[in-house]
């Protein structure tokens, strides 16, 4: 579900990878010295929108970075004009944009993804910039067709990265039109001038701000909420006017709801035979068009065509259960890291439509490829999500990961040989959330074809040769196992004293202690950072045999860490001529994000656990 609602031209677009971090204004990079975004909203949610912003180039390398400005609309929804754009010397002197510099394209990258759209791109060229300029530009945009007749709906954030001195929102309706608003870190104003009401917000941020964290911007950066809508009921009745017209059961529909499903009379039975179905034949496919980035094509256009955006995958669902006589709701939810909802109605945390089964209270993503009927990806857990059924709805929540559903099972067995190859097996197991995870590593197996063994193996930091064996992914069960065979190339050095880590084989998954305490691998993501937690369980099983005549220099320390929610032990063990190091996670966390105490209590779980990482062993042959 892509978001068509203006929010305006985001800062983020300003930001470049040079720029991250603390700088201060008279040293960074990229200084945003002003952005100003006015809107002029009309009584049937028409608007225009002056979008105005100076930016300072600190260096010759920015200056060739930020060169050229692309900026994306809807030919279709709207028109986008260049009302002004030039550099400005340190010396005062103005050089304009030459009009013949201005171009519209396709978006940069649109022939590389799943993406069907009719947004261009308006891309500026500034002349002479250096570093030490100004790049300064105004956009002129007029929305004649807003999504939601009669209403306005804008959600903007400052973007992290560069020193923003000065950001002014303005909106200006007539009195007459209602308009909620909610602000996070910047100021408020407003006053009336005759018919019309006048509303600003004013922020700044001396440095840019630190980017390490695991919330998206709208949970966490400066940010403006506004909406006409009056609550979540009114919005989601009024996006229910847009998505049930298209759920009409055709014959053709019911003829294919009534033949997948031929001769099953247990309900939840033929629902979970038309969710796989439309999971696993219809192409998800991104589709911005006009007014399809929030409304859906009809179900029968979906069937016809064979492919489609989330949208029309619920549509379609929705149609095959209807014609079963089941029940379904079409539901917008964050597909990404937002973890709260605005309080004025927005799109700005809902960006992604699945299906609910109240019947089986039950929420499916039929866009979700890959994954079973009646488990959803790790991120679509404990969101809060509208519920788009006529006469409105009120926010819920998806449900929390339930305490033992995402498990992951890794068991290595391998030798090391005289010649200081390592030869050995590896089994992974996963349930859940995991085992959508390692279906989709099958089908990267299944599309890379006999090399797959070899690339993994480069990924983890080894070269060698190998083979997987494994049940077709499409075969949707609660758990999924890959099994694999491997070959290390020769390292002598190995019987020689040089120190290495037991090799894991051809591990597919996450370490164990990785994903359910939090980020193993964000290393700058401060205690005090909220992340995404869930309960589970990791256990990572590695064995080797050492090669006669070499004997292992030390067992390295165990490590354990334990709190009330979750446990993490490292053991290793020798016995005989075999090295055992077994890695186990246990989490029970049931908060959706782990912040407060929770949060510096899993961190340093997550630094202990680290820690058991970076444990080498080392051979002699005394």
């Amino acid at each position: 579900m892509v978001r068509a609602v203006s929010i305006g031209v985001l800062l983020a677009a300003l930001l470049v990878p040079e720029c991250v971090g603390t700088a201060r204004a008279d040293d960074a990079p990229l200084t945003i010295v002003s952005a100003a975004d006015s809107y002029d909203v009309q009584s049937d949610g028409t608007y225009a929108n002056l979008y105005r912003v100076e930016l300072r180039v600190g260096n010759d390398a920015a200056a060739r970075r930020q060169g050229q400005q692309a900026f994306s609309y809807s030919p279709l929804m709207e028109t986008l004009e260049v009302a002004e754009a030039y550099t400005r010397k340190p010396d005062g002197r103005e050089l304009p944009v030459d009009p013949a510099s201005i171009h519209d394209q396709l978006p940069a990258g649109t022939s590389d993804r799943a993406l069907i759209t009719d947004l261009r791109e308006k891309v500026l060229v500034f002349p002479e910039l250096t570093g030490g300029d100004t790049l300064v530009y105004a956009l002129r945009r007029i929305v004649r067709h807003p999504l939601f007749p009669g209403q306005f709906i804008l959600n903007t954030y400052l973007a992290a990265g560069a020193p923003l001195l000065d950001y002014t929102l303005t909106i200006r309706t007539p009195t007459t039109m209602p308009l909620h608003s909610e602000a996070h870190d910047l100021t408020y104003s407003e006053e009336e001038q005759g018919s019309t009401r006048i509303r600003r917000w004013h922020g700044a941020m001396a440095s840019g701000a630190d980017t390490a964290a695991s919330l998206g911007p709208y949970d966490r950066q400066p940010r403006v909420f506004v909406s006409s809508e009056a609550d979540y009921a009114a919005f989601a009745s009024d996006y229910a006017a847009l998505v049930l017209p298209h759920t009409q059961v055709t014959p053709r529909i019911r003829s294919l709801a009534d033949r997948l499903t031929a001769g099953v009379t247990n309900r939840r039975e033929q629902a979970r035979l038309l969710y796989e179905w439309v999971n696993g034949h219809v192409r998800y496919v991104a589709v911005y068009l006009a007014a399809g980035a929030l409304e859906p094509h009809d179900a029968e256009t979906v069937l016809e065509h064979g492919w489609g955006d989330c949208k029309d995958h619920a549509v379609l669902l929705q149609a095959l259960l209807a014609a079963r006589g089941i029940a379904a709701e079409p539901v917008m939810i964050n597909l990404g890291n937002h973890y709260s909802l605005s309080g004025p109605p927005t799109f700005a945390q809902l960006n992604h439509l699945i299906t609910y089964l109240p019947e089986f209270d039950l929420y499916a993503d039929s866009t979700a490829s890959l994954a079973p009927f009646g488990t959803l990806p790790f991120s679509e857990y404990g969101k809060p999500v509208v519920h788009a059924v006529a006469g409105g709805s009120t926010i819920r929540h998806t449900p929390r990961l339930a305490d033992g559903a995402a498990d992951i099972e890794l068991h290595t067995v391998a030798a090391l040989h005289a010649d200081g190859s390592i030869s050995g097996t590896t089994t992974t197991t996963a349930t859940g959330p995991f085992a959508i995870e390692l279906r989709r590593d099958a089908a990267w197996i299944e599309a890379i074809g006999s090399g797959a063994a070899v690339s993994q193996l480069r990924a983890l930091g080894t070269d060698g040769s190998g083979s997987f064996a494994f049940d077709p992914p499409e075969k949707l069960a609660t758990s999924y196992t890959i099994s694999g065979n491997f070959t290390l190339e020769a390292q002598p050095e190995l019987l020689d004293g040089d120190s290495f880590t037991p090799p894991a084989g051809l591990r597919l998954l996450a370490h164990a202690g990785d994903v359910l305490l939090g980020p193993l691998g964000e290393r700058g993501l401060k205690d005090s950072e909220p992340t995404p937690c869930y309960p589970g369980h990791e256990v990572e099983d590695v064995s080797l045999t050492l090669p006669p005549g070499r004997h292992l220099m030390r067992l390295p320390k165990d490590v354990a860490v334990s709190f009330d929610a979750a446990s993490y032990h490292s053991t290793w063990t020798l016995h005989g001529d075999t090295l055992t190091h077994r890695a186990e996670l246990v989490s029970r966390i049931t908060d959706v994000l782990c912040s407060g105490a929770l949060r510096r209590e899993a961190a340093a779980a997550l630094e202990a656990i680290r820690h058991a990482q970076r444990m080498h062993v080392a051979l002699s042959d005394e």
